[in-house]
């Protein structure tokens, strides 16, 4: 069975490979000892100092990438390993995000806060959306790509309002959502919010790249 998995894995990327060892969990034995071979050759060529003939032979055997997508823009990787575990992860956050919130609002006169109140808000927020990146690293032991990382913060950001709906619901049984004006002010906020998660993720992408390069990664 093993060298049916070789034989079936040759054509998959690095990338993909890993991916099955991470979530040994959900494949056969043979299946991740496979993966675990493959990944072992892929290290060998490339720590061999014949490395520029193995890989034209090596890549030979490689299907070429047909959709020419880079592998940060490909949603390919996160869409593969999405489950309930993300969802669970970012209603624990939205809750924590919407307490903390709260705890800030009690004491809005204290030195601490006294004019400085926004920037705890938004300072809170940055920290929760990094934050669900650490923990998405720690549980697929492998860090999200750009793409993966704008999706789940879009996800993150419906729940928030969500959380925030029916929290507000709970204290207001009268409260009632109302979009006013003829569409455009949404579409405006939408395209606003969507500027800035990209704008925010290519910081976060920065900012990753920095730690990697002292070996420091930690999403």
């Amino acid at each position: 069975m093993e060298s049916y998995f070789s034989n079936k894995f040759k054509g998959k990327s690095i990338h993909e490979l890993e991916l099955i060892v991470a979530n040994k969990k959900d494949y056969q034995a043979d299946a991740v000892r496979a993966a675990e071979k493959l990944l072992n050759e892929h290290s060998k060529i490339k720590n061999s100092p014949n490395l520029p003939e193995l890989e034209q032979t090596h890549n030979k055997n490689l299907p070429a990438n047909s959709s020419g997508i880079s592998p940060s823009l490909d949603p390919k990787p996160f869409l593969k390993t999405f489950s309930y575990r993300e969802i669970v992860t970012i209603i624990a956050l939205s809750l924590l995000f919407h307490s903390l919130l709260e705890v800030i609002g009690i004491y809005p006169n204290e030195p601490l806060f006294k004019n400085t109140l926004n920037i705890w808000r938004i300072a809170l927020s940055l920290s929760l959306f990094l934050l669900n990146h650490i923990v998405y690293r720690l549980e697929h032991n492998r860090s999200n790509n750009f793409i993966g990382r704008l999706i789940i913060d879009v996800i993150f950001l419906f729940f928030l309002i969500i959380t925030k709906i029916g929290y507000t619901f709970l204290l207001d049984s009268s409260y009632r959502i109302s979009i006013k004006g003829n569409g455009i002010e949404f579409f405006i906020i939408i395209f606003g919010l969507v500027f800035l998660f990209t704008a925010f993720e290519l910081i976060v992408a920065f900012l990753k790249f920095s730690l990697k390069k002292i070996r420091c990664q930690i999403f």
